[in-house]
């Protein structure tokens, strides 16, 4: 009986402690976005709104009349709901409707090592790019390649086209990309300034970014680094994944940013590859995306 009696306790705490797991894994998490409507007025209602209340704004470019707000004082992601700011907003009467951002996983695309090959090219990683002249140095089947060379003899380098690459940043003084960064296009919604340069950190995680930009845009026959896919192509910086959570504000501000600039967007992320997690755009990122067919600049 007794026995019986500590299976049955055991088997309690057991569940119990799934319960408890499970539960923590779906707890949300709150950041500093909020999305906001006003009942009435432009733009600069919305600016005096937000700095009535200690927030910054910006102005959702693919709807009218809704606003992204930020608040700088609060942190980039909490377990708790900003139960306060929400409601400075929400007694505000020229507020509509203020709904904090929830956060979500996106997580960067990598890529394996390859060896080393003899290309007599000057730029010198130019050897590891299979993807252009494949000779098998990745295993692979020579000659399966994206066929750029012919493409480059036609005369497509790139030339006047923008690629916007939504990522943690790109390192836009790097003497690969300088000369082919478009300032006007870029823009970083992760710190809500124009300068999407990656945040340092020890282990080279940000570097990401640069890396995608490069593999489009890096400058052709430099003696630096490797060749850009499009290497006449101009490269715009949106830095947009370097918080602790994405927000549907931030992937949709990010996906509609200038598109009367930028003609390509470029996001090698997604959710959580880990066989059990199914995602993907939420209710803004869609309307942006509908948005940018159906209003296309180009």
């Amino acid at each position: 009986m007794k026995g019986g009696c500590a299976s049955q306790w055991k088997a309690a705490a057991g569940l119990l402690f799934c319960v408890m797991v499970f539960a923590s894994a779906k707890r949300p998490v709150f950041t500093n976005n909020f999305l906001v409507e006003l009942h009435k007025g432009g733009e600069e209602e919305a600016r005096q709104v937000a700095a009535e209340h200690g927030f910054g704004v910006r102005k959702l470019p693919f709807t009218e009349g809704l606003y992204h707000f930020y608040h700088n004082g609060l942190a980039k992601a909490r377990r708790k709901r900003s139960l306060h700011h929400k409601q400075l907003l929400e007694r505000d009467p020229r507020v509509k409707m203020a709904l904090q951002q929830e956060g979500f996983q996106r997580k960067k695309r990598g890529y394996r090592d390859i060896n080393e090959i003899d290309i007599n090219m000057n730029d010198p990683l130019f050897t590891k790019q299979w993807y252009l002249i494949n000779t098998g140095q990745a295993d692979g089947t020579p000659g399966l390649d994206l066929n750029v060379a012919e493409a480059w003899e036609l005369g497509y380098t790139g030339k006047g086209v923008t690629i916007g690459i939504m990522d943690d940043g790109i390192d836009y003084l790097h003497p690969d990309l300088a000369s082919n960064y478009n300032a006007e296009a870029s823009y970083d919604f992760s710190s809500n300034d124009p300068y999407p340069y990656p945040r340092y950190t020890d282990d080279w995680f940000n570097s990401h970014g640069t890396r995608c930009a490069g593999e489009v845009s890096a400058a052709a026959n430099n003696n630096i680094c490797g060749v850009g896919v499009a290497y006449n192509s101009k490269v715009a910086g949106i830095r947009m994944l370097d918080q602790p959570f994405m927000t549907d504000i931030i992937e949709a501000s990010s996906i509609s940013h200038m598109p009367q600039l930028i003609d390509i967007y470029s996001a090698s992320w997604g959710p959580t590859d880990n066989g059990k997690t199914v995602d993907g755009p939420r209710e803004l990122t869609l309307q942006a995306m509908a948005d940018g067919v159906n209003k296309s600049f180009h």
